[in-house]
This record gives C-alpha cells, sequence and structure tokens, in this order.
C-alpha cells in the first residue's frame, strides 16, 4: 500500500493483526524480511539512525515513559542530549511542539508530569516526538485509557494537524471511530496480511458483508454504508455525527411530505 505524503491513514486490525508489527518496520525497529518499506521512494534500510528523525512514533501508554522532572524537560530531553542547539532554540522547538498538541509551556512547563491529567501526559509524550518535526507522525493506539473528553481533544490536535498538511500522519487502532472523520485512507490487517485498503467508504463497501470482518469494522462507518446500500444520499466518506443526523433529518422531512 502507498500513503501520499500530507495524508491520514488509519490502521484497523484485532489483537495480533500485525498492526505494531507493522508501525515497527515503519521506523526501523524492524526491517522486512521480504519486500521493502520506501520512504520518499527511499528504502528504509538506507536511513540509518536519520530514520528515527523521518518517522516519530508514540507508542502505546507513552504517558508511562515520562521520566524527566519537568514537562519542558521532558519534551526537549532529545534536543538537550544530542541537537547542539542553543538553549534559547531548544525552548523555542519545545514551545511550538507543545502549541501543536495544545499545551501551554508557561502554565505546565515548571510541573512535574506525574502531576498532570492522563490526556495532558499523553499530550507531553507527543510533543516529545514532534519536537524532533518529523515528517511522519504514527500513533499507537492512542486513545486508549483516555476519558471521553480527553479522546475529543486528541482528535481536535490531530484535525488541526491534518489541516496544516505539514505531516503525514499514521493512526493505529482496534477501535477506528472518533478518528474516521480524519482519514484519508484505511487499511484492514487480519492475521499479518493486508484485508482491505482504501477510503473508509470504499473499505467498508468491501468488508461489510463479512460478517467476521463486519465486526472489526467501526458501528458508526457500518451504519453509514448500509444506508447508502439503502439508497441514502449520504455525502462520500462522511462520518462527523451531527452532519449525518442533519442529513437524516431532510430525508425524513422529504418522506414524511
Amino acid at each position: 500500500f502507498s500513503v501520499d505524503g500530507g495524508g491520514f491513514l488509519g490502521i484497523l486490525g484485532g489483537t495480533g493483526s500485525g498492526k505494531t508489527t507493522l508501525i515497527k518496520n515503519l521506523n526501523g525497529l524492524l526491517y522486512p524480511t521480504s519486500g521493502k518499506v520506501l520512504i520518499d521512494r527511499t528504502d528504509t534500510k538506507s536511513f540509518g539512525t536519520g530514520l528515527a528523525l523521518k518517522i516519530g512514533v508514540v507508542f502505546q501508554r507513552p504517558e508511562r515513559q515520562l521520566f524527566e522532572d519537568t514537562v519542558l524537560n521532558d519534551i526537549s530531553f532529545v534536543l538537550r542530549r544530542f541537537s547542539g542547539l542553543s538553549e534559547d532554540e531548544i525552548l523555542e522547538r519545545a514551545r511550538l511542539a507543545a502549541r501543536q498538541v495544545g499545551l501551554n509551556l508557561e502554565e505546565l512547563g515548571d510541573r512535574s508530569p506525574s502531576s498532570i491529567s492522563e490526556g495532558d501526559k499523553r499530550k507531553v509524550a507527543m510533543a516529545g516526538i514532534l519536537v524532533n518535526d518529523p515528517e511522519v507522525l504514527v500513533l499507537d493506539e492512542p486513545a486508549v485509557g483516555l476519558d471521553p473528553r480527553s479522546v475529543v481533544d486528541l482528535v481536535e490536535v490531530l484535525h488541526k494537524m491534518k489541516n496544516s498538511k505539514k505531516k503525514t500522519i499514521i493512526v493505529v487502532s482496534h477501535d477506528m471511530g472518533p478518528f474516521l472523520p480524519l482519514l484519508d485512507y484505511m487499511l484492514v490487517l487480519n492475521q499479518g496480511k493486508i484485508a482491505a485498503f482504501g477510503s473508509p467508504d470504499d473499505v467498508c463497501r468491501c468488508l461489510g458483508r463479512d460478517p467476521n470482518m463486519r465486526e472489526m469494522l467501526p458501528e458508526i462507518a457500518v451504519l453509514v454504508s448500509d444506508l447508502r446500500s439503502a439508497g441514502c444520499p449520504i455525502p462520500a466518506n462522511e462520518f462527523r455525527i451531527p452532519v449525518l443526523a442533519q442529513e437524516l433529518s431532510k430525508l425524513a422531512g422529504v418522506a414524511h411530505s
């Protein structure tokens, strides 16, 4: 499969389907035993340690990996250790990374990561990757363990990143529902193989009639696919609930009249 630069890909699959193995192949923690992974048409094996600067991965429960004494030090750790930048340059890049995820370093920078909310810890971990300005951001199960409000905040952050078109974003999840409105592509893995790849609409149309695969798809995506099959003129790749409710209300009004 291939993804255009600046695109948003969702990788969906059950436990053991190969999601985490795939993303480890993207950033060089693993290399494929056959085939190739290409970034900008260049084999990942050619990048060496520089691959980590191109592909930033936020693994599951990243807040458990926070270890510095302050939020600022955690976000800027890699720059302080390896970049050779001045303190002012490091601070500016840390502020920019924090702003990208909706954190205010003036308020939180001096606080211990252990003293902030779980949602903010997740944002600190993301900022610690974004401070390197990777071309591709990969998030492995980013919504796991977050309360509903924090999930909404996370989706808003990713929506702003997507609109900037400065990064390719990949979200890996067993529940793609919250991220559906953001996706340009959806890849479904099953037992280490691609079950379907394409737009969310295409994937749901492809897998929606398979009882086993249908259970894996987001419920709202299956509902929309079924409604379209029944003749409802719902716009393509539209999964925002307020918009869907409005469209269905229009149809109900037409049917009633």
